[in-house]
């Protein structure tokens, strides 16, 4: 049966000389890959993070559907033009794919990503964005650091907690980077926070998805994070 969806657009591997596999985050019925005819062509329109109106033909006894129609439902001109924005779509959606698996429908987690999506596009200080990314993402996959009313020196990563004391044996993380996910979590953050601490910030976090996530590992693209942001 003929069926549409909105859609974000998160990866695309050949298939053949004109054929793509294409792979999206809907909002009716969760992530989805497509068969994609003739999408070399079609699919020039297609970046990481595109909002999309999507037509499509599903078997429910299949995991592969046949998309005949993806055109944007919204022009993202700055996401898109902006390199080190597209640079993070592409992190973004490399998280998004790892770390989503299953086909239903979220329509909180659909709206929080198309939020994101919007606030990335209008950003103008791209510093710390990926790190909030991965934060608020957390809550959404309900993995979100437990924050206390006051500041903590250890955040303890296995547990997702902040103590003032070490617990020896587990995976701990400290210093400035500790403390600006805490300003992040309570929503006061300084954007006058150093480059380094931001990077600490932006690594612990990746840490703590390692650690909570099966098989997480954005290596491909976070090289190109380092070299954009904190080089």
């Amino acid at each position: 049966m003929k069926q549409s969806d909105n859609a974000i657009f998160l990866h695309r591997i050949n298939y053949s000389e004109t054929s793509l596999i294409a792979t999206f985050y809907t909002q009716d019925h969760g992530l989805q890959k497509f068969m994609f005819q003739g999408g070399k062509k079609k699919g020039t329109s297609l970046f990481p993070l595109s909002l999309c109106e999507i037509t499509f033909y599903k078997r429910p006894d299949s995991e592969l559907g046949k998309l005949t129609e993806a055109r944007p439902s919204e022009m993202l001109i700055e996401l898109f033009s902006n390199p080190m924005k597209a640079t993070l779509a592409f992190f973004m959606a490399d998280v998004i794919k790892q770390c989503l698996q299953t086909d239903q429908s979220d329509p909180q987690l659909f709206h929080f990503l198309t939020r994101s999506i919007h606030a990335l596009d209008g950003a103008e200080d791209l510093s710390s964005f990926s790190t909030e990314f991965l934060i608020g993402f957390s809550e959404q996959l309900g993995i979100e650091p437990q924050i206390q009313d006051k500041n903590c020196a250890y955040f303890h990563l296995q547990d997702g907690d902040f103590s003032d004391f070490e617990r020896l044996g587990e995976l701990v993380a400290t210093g400035s980077g500790v403390e600006f996910i805490q300003t992040i979590l309570r929503g006061t953050k300084s954007i006058s926070e150093n480059k380094q601490t931001k990077k600490e910030a932006f690594e612990i976090m990746l840490n703590y998805f390692k650690l909570h996530i099966p098989r997480f590992n954005v290596d491909q693209s976070l090289a190109i994070i380092h070299d954009v942001l904190y080089n």
